[in-house]
């Protein structure tokens, strides 16, 4: 089971219900300071419902579900993880078949990069009433 920090279980409890009024929310903390696990959680605690994460590498997301093991969190199993150079290439065929429930736009300030924005577009065309927690960082002044 997840247990999150006090900080994030706040940031978590206000995309949950940010989520049910307006099927869009945004986490943005500064780096390390466990956006992913409050992703994590979301879908730990709707294991089924298929998520589909995006992510600008796979690295990132390695890392973040190898910390999530390290502080004694398991995988969750409903996540479809895509980078969003993947979902640029994919057809709308192929992204048809994704049929997510819930989206988790990881670092999702680049999200509109010049080339990864055409796969972006097609997707929230194809799934327009999916929910959206986007999660990016903010500097720390």
């Amino acid at each position: 089971m997840i247990d999150l920090y006090e900080h994030n279980k706040i940031a978590y409890e206000s995309a949950v219900s940010m989520l049910a009024q307006t099927g869009r929310a945004a986490v943005i903390h500064p780096t390390g300071t466990g956006k992913s696990f409050i992703g994590f959680k979301l879908c730990e605690d709707n294991p089924d419902m298929t998520v589909c994460w995006l992510s600008p590498s796979e690295y990132i997301f390695r890392t973040q579900l190898e910390n999530l093991k390290t502080a004694g969190g398991e995988e969750p199993q409903n996540i479809r993880f895509f980078t969003y150079a993947k979902l640029m290439n994919m057809s709308e065929e192929e992204i048809s078949a994704i049929k997510p429930q819930l989206t988790v736009f990881d670092e999702f300030h680049r999200a509109g990069a010049a080339q990864w924005k055409l796969g972006v577009e097609r997707f929230l065309n194809l799934y327009p009433d999916v929910p959206i927690l986007g999660l990016t960082a903010t500097a720390i002044r």
